[in-house]
């Protein structure tokens, strides 16, 4: 390695680092770049990250990479990226550490948007554990952000990346300052942080607080132009109300996470263990919602929110489930009868776009769009306002599909599956979405094989569906007569985390998006 090298092309694929052969390039972040590689005398595919050539020569960088390794080796943890070894080759320093196949939790943000409540507490359980261990080692990691949580294909979240960590122990705390700016990333920032001022675990509770905010809300509760007009809100704005932006969600939860960013570090839970506690409840209370009957009322009551989402939700429950059974046993025979039902009267008609504020770009107009939930003239905002936008177009078409489906308005529903399809000669995502609805459609239709085959197609895809398919897969399977459940209880869960509908995976005992009973 020479200082003269053309950093823009500087890869390191194919060479050998001690006892790693490294394959390809995994990424690159602000002072490292990450590699596959297989760890010659185990075996085993490992990450090896490396530390950038124009670093090396700088003592501060040094100390830092030096340091997360130092800081995350001694954590064994299921839910931390593991650390093999720190070492240094022909001049080459880097780290070894566990490969976690998968994606970041901002990638899969980026792609699916909002979470629904059971599978961000899953995500939360995981990284408030492994917040814990740390806590527990005296080590504050000061940089929780989406990009450093890792989703395994098997539901896993894995806490990575301790370059910016802190040691609390006595007589082992390094002062590691960053040249030019406070450590961290702006739009997870403590307050503390932005000021300067000493760190505990408190302050990785608050960047948690955040990151859990934008899992549930679709964004981050500050935005801005510059890192320091996002910084200053931290400081000084009070963060949207979660309620406002997910009514939906369990008072008691939309509670814990507006501790988790309260200004005053006093005002915050104490330790990461305070959020496993407070979990453990909202997950029975969130069960014991789920088992509650529905009472259907004598007369046509007055609409709510609530109603709306509860009607909107039976058609569809029932389309879905004798899809899954259609997958599961290769029959499509069974039960098509009960799914014609007449569209859900609660709907309300759609506004028109006009009345929509247009917002300045286009992933604003996804994110306000966001906010109004099934509102269908928010997300045809979307195409309208900025139709050359093309990921936020897409996203905004897959849920006016999910929004018409729901609504029995399946020629709609229709329109835009097709188009996944027809667009989707290049993009095997799109299609199996394009896939997946008209399966449900011909479903509902009575036209079961046709859905089959549709089925089949995009079983050979192995490709991954939207979230809220899975969501309500799983619902569907809950509420099913619970003899039923060994026999339908394949890893629904995962079909929005790995890449096959129904390939099977090993599940980790307590690691699962399902309830358990």
């Amino acid at each position: 390695m020479t200082d003269s090298a053309d950093l823009s092309t500087f890869d390191l694929s194919n060479r050998k680092l001690g006892d790693f052969q490294l394959i390809r390039r995994l990424g690159r972040g602000g002072m490292a770049e990450v590699y596959l590689a297989e760890q010659l005398s185990l075996k085993r595919s490992v990450a090896v990250k490396v530390l950038r050539p124009e670093f090396i020569q700088d003592q501060t960088y040094l100390k830092r990479f030096q340091q997360e390794a130092k800081a995350a080796a001694g954590l064994n943890h299921a839910n931390i990226v593991q650390v093999y070894t720190i070492g240094e080759a022909d001049g080459v320093q880097f780290i070894a550490q566990e490969y976690v196949q998968g994606r970041n939790l901002k990638e899969y943000l980026v792609r699916k948007g909002a979470l629904d409540v059971n599978a961000a507490m899953q995500i939360m359980r995981q990284v408030a554990s492994a917040l814990q261990v740390a806590g527990a080692a005296g080590i504050i990691h000061r940089d929780i952000k989406p990009e450093n949580i890792l989703l395994t294909r098997k539901g896993e979240a894995k806490v990575a990346d301790f370059g910016l960590a802190q040691l609390t122990r006595p007589g082992e705390k390094v002062e590691l300052t960053q040249v030019g700016v406070t450590m961290g990333t702006p739009l997870y920032m403590s307050p503390e942080q932005v000021n300067g001022k000493p760190l505990d675990v408190r302050s990785d509770i608050y960047s948690f607080g955040v990151l859990c905010f934008h899992m549930l809300c679709g964004r981050p509760p500050f935005q801005g132009e510059t890192a320091l007009s996002i910084a200053v809100q931290h400081l000084n704005v009070a963060p949207p109300p979660i309620s406002d932006l997910r009514p939906d969600l369990p008072k008691p939860l939309v509670q814990l996470i507006e501790r988790m960013m309260a200004k005053k570090r006093e005002d915050r839970p104490a330790d990461a263990g305070v959020i496993l506690t407070d979990l453990k409840q909202i997950s029975r209370l969130v069960n014991q919602r789920d088992e509650t009957p529905e009472v259907r009322p004598l007369r046509q009551p007055t609409k709510t929110p609530s109603m709306h989402r509860t009607q909107r939700q039976k058609l569809i429950r029932h389309a879905l489930f004798t899809l899954l059974a259609m997958l599961l046993v290769g029959s499509a025979s069974a039960g098509v009868g009960w799914l014609m039902r007449t569209p859900d009267p609660f709907l309300e008609p759609a506004k028109n776009t006009d009345q929509v504020p247009q917002q300045e770009t286009a992933q604003a107009q996804y994110y306000y769009a966001l906010t109004r939930g099934y509102d269908e003239a928010a997300w045809k905002s979307v195409i309208t306002y900025f139709p050359d936008a093309g990921l936020e177009n897409r996203r905004a078409k897959e849920q006016l599909a999910i929004i018409y489906l729901k609504s029995d308005r399946l020629p709609q529903a229709e329109e835009i599956c097709q188009q996944f399809l027809r667009d989707g000669e290049q993009d095997p995502t799109l299609r199996a979405h394009g896939l997946a609805g008209l399966a449900v459609i011909e479903s509902l239709r009575g036209n079961a094989a046709a859905s089959q085959n549709y089925i089949q197609q995009y079983q050979a895809l192995r490709k991954e569906i939207s979230p809220e398919l899975g969501r309500l897969l799983q619902e569907t399977i809950n509420r099913q007569g619970r003899a039923n459940r060994s026999s339908t209880s394949m890893n629904i869960d995962n079909w929005y985390l790995s890449p096959g509908l129904n390939e099977p995976q090993e599940r980790a005992p307590g690691r699962d998006f399902r309830r358990q009973s």
